[in-house]
């Protein structure tokens, strides 16, 4: 099989697959489009800072707006469309706290989406959102979903996604919708990565060609920060202590919006630990000491000027003592977010857009197979 580098197919063409992302934020799953080859067109998100982002990623999308959906004109014709994707707002789907709002005013944007779907007629879309609209309301939602892409005639496959299963290092579950008016039945792409502390040697004999998980530190071992041996999440109303992963095997735990309840620890964070401050941005960097690393410093798409990047020859880290909060390169490689991305805004608009993201990495893995089908 060939590298992740060498799959990488970023793209100034006109003459490769297109795609509006609606509720974009600041771009993640448009990112992982063009890491496949494709160009976005345009995005629509009511929030800023993140279209502000997501307008500097990608300067030759003519259809960005910050507004909300039901004012948006795009000027894309749908026969310029092949790909709808985007993540509707999941606060009504969502499982936190045990709530299921099955009439949550909220759950009504992701018809917009399909409105979208049905006047813009692509030959595929993408919809993402929290896992719990699957069994929301003993499947009401998901029941309703179906008659609404039928009636705009497309039919879709679904999936409960382990983002670590495709190289994304924090263990992040997605429901992820792929659907299209073709009739045709969509292969996923093969998961690449296992989970090592679950996997029975039975099936480690029948996957030789998969990984481990990416790790905390497999994607951060190469800038010049204070390294942690422990990732940890800072314990809230639903847990009585902080929760702990091995920085150097395990992967992170799922990234929230609130940058400020994570933290890497010299040792186990124990009791409602304070995280330490953040470090001072990195300058200089370490070699690549993988090929995630490689692809997420130096594969840069031809639209981008390249930056200079301070290379050391230093190869032992900073000592951490005691604890840290993570930066927001930090929080955005975790996230598989490329170092050529920059987030608009202060810091916790930005730690909120990389938390509310589809990882890249990801999306590059399903648009590939997409693409396939095209």
């Amino acid at each position: 099989m060939s590298s992740l580098a060498e799959r990488i197919k970023y793209t100034s063409s006109a003459k490769v697959p297109t795609c509006l992302d609606l509720f974009s934020g600041a771009g993640g799953i448009s990112i992982g489009f063009a890491m496949a080859g494709g160009r976005p067109l345009g995005a629509v998100d009511f929030d800023k800072d993140s279209i502000d982002t997501y307008s500097r990623l990608f300067p030759d999308a003519i259809d960005v707006a910050c507004c909300d959906i039901e004012q948006w004109r795009p000027k894309s014709s749908p026969s310029e469309v092949d790909v709808i994707i985007g993540g509707p707002p999941c606060q009504g789907f969502s499982l936190a706290r045990g709530l299921r709002f099955v009439d949550d005013p909220r759950n009504h944007l992701y018809k917009h989406f399909v409105s979208m779907v049905a006047y813009y007629k692509p030959t595929w879309f993408v919809m993402e959102n929290v896992e719990g609209i699957i069994n929301i309301g003993n499947g009401v939602i998901l029941k309703q979903i179906h008659e609404d892409f039928a009636t705009a005639g497309y039919s879709f496959d679904y999936k409960v996604v382990n983002m670590a299963e495709y190289g994304v290092p924090q263990l992040r579950r997605r429901a992820v919708f792929v659907g299209n008016n073709l009739n045709k039945t969509f292969k996923w792409p093969e998961p690449c990565f296992y989970d090592k502390k679950k996997a029975t040697t039975q099936q480690n004999l029948f996957n030789n060609d998969l990984k481990p998980f990416n790790s905390v530190n497999s994607v951060l071992s190469d800038l010049l920060l204070p390294q942690g041996n422990y990732f940890a999440h800072r314990a809230n109303s639903q847990m009585r202590g902080p929760r702990n992963r091995d920085a150097h095997t395990e992967p992170a735990f799922t990234l929230r919006v609130r940058g400020d309840e994570f933290a890497l620890c010299e040792l186990p964070a124990t009791s409602a630990f304070i995280p330490g401050p953040i470090p001072e941005e990195e300058v200089k960097f370490r070699k690549p000491q993988n090929e995630l690393q490689e692809c997420l410093r130096n594969i840069i798409p031809p639209w981008i000027q390249k930056s200079k990047v301070a290379n050391s020859r230093q190869t032992t880290l900073p000592e951490l003592k005691g604890t840290r909060r993570l930066t927001i390169r930090e929080q955005a490689r975790l996230q598989t977010f490329p170092d050529w991305v920059s987030f608009e805004g202060k810091i916790t608009s930005q730690a909120r857009q990389i938390g509310n993201a589809v990882p890249p990495l990801f999306a590059f893995h399903l648009f590939n197979e997409i693409f396939s089908h095209m």
